[in-house]
């Protein structure tokens, strides 16, 4: 029997490619005029970013996003560390029965802990952490590129059969007419959910933080708005393009592209002025 999150997984491939690949051969391959070199400019752009949307899909689902080594354990001298501020020891998981690096959390879906983790996403039937951060960001990023590039082929042909059909010089055919319907049925939603999705990341990426930490972040910000507690600063945003590059990798000519995570996900530098917070009785995470 096949599990839930293979069938999100064949899901998500079977709409990519009835996206990608109906709209090339019932509505845009005949409008572009068949095999001709401006058929070609337009549709192998297109191509290359489904391509790519596989690629970083497939990396995101099957690249493990982190486990935390058996030996690890904070050492007494090691820096960017973090404490439970409640009782001022390091971070212990008592269902994995050991300690957590920074940034690190258990996952209940996945049954341990998570280096780095973002959130579990059953679209990709994995989480999202470290090592597979960046392949989901460019996954959703080249989603939002070739949707985008798709409804604008598909607008396009639209005008032209409208202007044919009111100069009464051409009817599509019964066939292309229901691929034009379910394609921009399909996209559109496409686009805006991945959209937003993706506008969410790039700016979690553009300030260093995790879904989670936004949720920290949001809890932080209520305590300090009923004034329970002082400001507490989270240290990880250590400037926009550095943020990135601990992303994407080190080279934005390769932004873009597939590419494998470097470090080990165990420490993160840290901003400047990030400070150690210890004044505030809250059980939150801080660094020391």
């Amino acid at each position: 029997m096949i599990d839930s999150g293979r069938l999100f997984i064949i899901g998500v491939t079977l709409l990519i490619s009835f996206l990608a690949y109906t709209s090339q051969i019932f509505v845009f391959w005949d409008f572009l005029g068949g095999l001709n070199i401006e058929c070609l400019k337009i549709l192998i752009p297109f191509n290359i970013s489904v391509i790519l949307i596989f690629w970083n899909y497939y990396l995101t689902c099957t690249t493990d996003p982190g486990r935390v080594p058996a030996d690890w354990y904070p050492k007494e001298n090691q820096e960017n560390i973090e404490l439970k501020r409640s009782t001022r020891a390091p971070r212990y998981c008592k269902t994995c029965s050991a300690y957590k690096p920074p940034r690190s959390h258990h996952c209940s879906t996945c049954r341990r802990c998570v280096l780095k983790m973002d959130h579990h996403c059953p679209w990709t039937n994995n989480c999202v952490g470290y090592y597979n951060y960046g392949h989901f960001i460019r996954f959703v990023f080249w989603v939002d590129v070739a949707c985008t590039y798709h409804l604008i082929l598909l607008i396009k042909r639209t005008a032209k059969m409208v202007q044919d059909i009111s100069y009464y010089r051409y009817e599509p055919t019964t066939l292309e007419m229901i691929f034009i319907i379910l394609n921009y049925a399909a996209v559109i939603p496409v686009l805006l959910s991945v959209g937003i999705l993706s506008l969410y990341h790039f700016y979690c990426m553009l300030f260093n933080t995790t879904t989670i930490e936004n949720w920290e972040k949001d809890k932080v910000s209520t305590m300090v708005r009923k004034g329970k507690i002082k400001q507490v600063i989270f240290p990880y945003d250590i400037g926009v393009y550095k943020n990135i590059r601990s992303v994407l990798g080190y080279n934005p000519l390769l932004w873009c592209l597939p590419q494998q995570m470097d470090g080990t996900g165990l420490s993160y530098p840290i901003a400047k002025d990030s400070g150690n917070n210890e004044d505030n009785d809250l059980d939150l995470d801080f660094i020391v």
